[in-house]
């Protein structure tokens, strides 16, 4: 049994602002039915105990030093999630605010010193509740000076009580990396002989995620095909020439999902529940939702779905341009989702020219997801870059068939339809290479050319259900990658 401690700055069910919540709520579980002792390690923000009960206070005043001159203090609480004990790291200096990371007009100024802070506090915590760790699992820039901090700790007590601990780093976005001016050494005490190329210092300022990169035993992130991308300048963001130089510790471990929250047999918020071996029922969740989004709507054209975040790296910039062509076609799309001024307006223009075969929901709503996951016929995504991607996966149970760009997880868990062939050989989604809109509209109307046989759609259906991107799967490679770490 290996003792994991996961640290995040967010996890489902109690802080969220994206697809990183989604692993740090599902993964230790996932790694509690393999016969370990996970753990998470998270802020305490305040929302958390406005909301949740059955919290219990484990210890209070936990001091930390900051640097020569500061000191904070923390107290630690403890609420479980399926079995796994969730630690809370609370200081409302720190985490009493309204959001995560910033507002809507950007970060908070202080977002390395709260980071650090809540960094070095994990160390105490784990000391407080005397809970040795085999591994200590990173996700994100958030926590990627804590493998400096344990190799420092490391380096001043060889008998430091987490001497034989190891870290995993795990890269979500690499876009996402923590920089900050270089008056972060002084301000969290970090010796100033890792201040250079070879550590934490980027182009003059301290890199958080090289930080991660640079001090851990081990590197993953969330998809095969994404850990070989970020080694090159178009997907690296400046951090690809030290991912080079480790990347014979660098793997690719492609995200689960959590079949207990996304399954159209049990799903409760959609019209009709249905599964591989009788997915009639989804002919019905097509009607509730067509119905629900459009006036006097016609059943049998096919229904193109977006749940996404409305950004560029979402491919929104080609999106819009796609709907343009595409929306000529007897066809309706129906978008869900919050994000960019800019992409917001293009889609109401669009909307203007084909109200009656468009609809825009710019807001958030897990219930309408769950009917465009049911409902649609065919579900967009036509990402820049993905790191794993989370929508296709969802999609896929639901039957819902995605088009896609080859690119990151998405190049590693759709099998592209290329013939009918390939319907009658497990594939189960539609690929475009090239990031332009006139491939991507090439790639839907391959989709809604296979779409008017229903005969090759139902199998193509059926393959797209029966895919397993359990989180049981996932968590099994990361368990042999953390055993491969401790053996002697």
């Amino acid at each position: 049994m290996l003792r994991l401690a996961i640290c995040s700055t967010e996890a489902v069910p109690f802080a969220k602002t994206g697809g990183l919540a989604d692993v740090a709520g599902s993964l230790p579980h996932a790694l509690k039915k393999i016969a370990n002792e996970p753990i998470v390690i998270m802020p305490g923000y305040e929302d958390i105990f406005l909301n949740f009960k059955n919290i219990i206070k484990i210890a209070e005043n936990i001091k930390v030093k900051i640097n020569e001159s500061k000191e904070d203090f923390f107290d630690i609480f403890k609420i479980s999630n399926k079995g796994v004990d969730y630690y809370l790291i609370r200081n409302p200096f720190y985490f009493g605010r309204e959001n995560l990371y910033g507002t809507s007009y950007g970060d908070y100024g202080d977002n390395n010193l709260r980071f650090g802070f809540f960094s070095k506090s994990i160390f105490e915590l784990l000391e407080t509740i005397n809970f040795r760790p085999d591994i200590l699992h990173l996700h994100d820039y958030h926590v990627g000076l804590c493998a400096l901090f344990l190799l420092i700790k490391k380096t001043l007590n060889e008998n430091s009580y987490f001497k034989d601990t190891k870290t995993v780093f795990t890269i979500h976005n690499i876009a996402y990396q923590g920089i900050f001016g270089p008056e972060t050494m002084d301000i969290l005490d970090i010796d100033k002989r890792y201040f250079n190329m070879d550590g934490l210092e980027f182009y003059g300022k301290i890199n958080c995620m090289k930080g991660g990169i640079v001090y851990s035993d081990q590197i993953t992130t969330v998809s095969p095909t994404y850990a070989k991308e970020i080694l090159t300048p178009e997907f690296g963001y400046g951090l690809e020439g030290i991912l080079n130089v480790r990347k014979a510790k660098l793997s690719g471990i492609i995200n689960g999902i959590d079949y207990e929250l996304w399954d159209p047999e049990k799903d409760r918020e959609i019209a009709e529940n249905y599964s591989p071996g009788n997915f009639s029922g989804k002919e019905q969740c097509k009607k509730e939702l067509l119905n629900k989004t459009f006036k006097e709507p016609d059943y049998n054209r096919p229904v193109l779905g977006v749940v996404s975040r409305l950004s560029e790296q979402k491919g929104f910039d080609i999106l819009v341009k796609t709907l343009e062509e595409i929306l000529k076609e007897q066809i309706y799309v129906i978008i869900l989702g919050t994000g960019d001024d800019k992409y917001m307006n293009l889609l109401k223009n669009v909307q203007k020219i084909y109200n009656d075969k468009i609809s825009l929901n710019l807001t958030f709503s897990d219930r309408l997801a769950r009917e465009i996951y049911a409902g649609a016929d065919i579900f967009l995504m036509p990402s820049k870059y993905e790191p794993c991607g989370l929508g296709q996966l969802i999609s896929l149970k639901y039957g819902t068939i995605p088009v896609a760009r080859k690119t990151g997880g998405l190049a590693d868990t759709i099998i592209d339809v290329r013939s009918e062939k390939d319907a009658g050989t497990g594939g189960q989604g539609f690929l475009f290479n090239d990031y332009d809109w006139q491939s991507f509209y090439k790639c839907i109307k391959k989709a809604l050319l296979f779409f008017k046989d229903s005969q090759i759609w139902n199998k193509i259906i059926y393959n797209a259900m029966i895919c397993d991107y359990s989180w049981d799967y996932s968590a099994g490679i990361y368990n042999d990658l953390f055993k491969s770490m401790i053996q002697p």
